[in-house]
């Protein structure tokens, strides 16, 4: 491998590094508001309605760096899919309704959203270890 290979291979390894520290934040982020999401369900009401989507906020934050890190990680290697796929987005209606009705039919709505949410940053977490095992394997 020459040196100009080497450094390739270092900075995709560094990028991939950076999103899958990005993509951990974002699961634990998602990991938060599905707590909050189950507590609003079962004994929760206003204030756990405004926690939980607090909470979603800073997954949607953890899930934009995430999001920009694999786009960085991809163009130094083509092998990621799916980034496109990393959204929570319960939407504002939505949002207003857990708050302020606060009834468990949009609980669960909602809950369901965060879920799918994390099963994405999941699938993105396991390409990303694969991507950078191989990565590290050519080093």
């Amino acid at each position: 491998m020459t040196p100009s290979e080497r450094r390739e291979v270092a900075e995709a390894v560094a990028a991939g590094r950076r999103a899958l520290a990005s993509l951990e934040e974002a699961a634990d982020a998602l990991d938060s508001a599905s707590n909050w999401g189950l507590f609003d369900m079962v004994l929760g009401g206003p204030i756990s309605s405004m926690v939980k989507h607090w909470r979603l906020g800073g997954a949607r934050e953890a899930l934009d760096r995430a999001r920009a890190d694999l786009h960085a990680f991809t163009r130094e290697v083509n092998d990621v899919s799916g980034i496109e796929s990393l959204r929570v987005d319960v939407g504002a209606v939505a949002s207003a309704l857990d708050v302020l009705v606060d009834n468990p039919f949009v609980d669960l709505y909602v809950q369901k959203k965060i879920q799918d949410a994390d099963e994405n940053v999941q699938a993105a977490i396991a390409a990303t270890r694969t991507v950078l095992a191989r990565l590290e394997a050519l080093r």
